[in-house]
């Protein structure tokens, strides 16, 4: 096994992660948004889901953000890093 093929493996684990976990807080974001609409009435369970919509947009920023780093970083070792595919 080679270097290359190395770096290869774990950007593809890498990619497949981060996709992951962008799915993750995709979900927790429509998590909040489903309590924020059904609990209209109650002002503490729509605090509460707000704090779910806030978290699953932060998790989404960060996931795209460390996912620009890997393919910045995959960039200086001459790897290209697309849009992590499923499968």
């Amino acid at each position: 096994m080679t270097f290359s093929s190395i770096v290869n493996n774990i950007i593809v684990f890498l990619g497949n992660l981060i996709l992951l976990i962008i799915a993750i807080a995709v979900l927790i974001f429509f998590y909040g948004l489903w309590g924020y609409v059904m609990n209209s009435g109650d002002e503490t369970k729509r605090k509460e889901s707000l704090q779910y919509i806030i978290y699953g947009v932060f998790g989404i920023f960060v996931m795209v953000a460390v996912w620009g780093l890997v393919s910045l970083l995959a960039g200086f070792i001459g790897e290209s890093v697309g849009v992590p595919q499923i499968g």
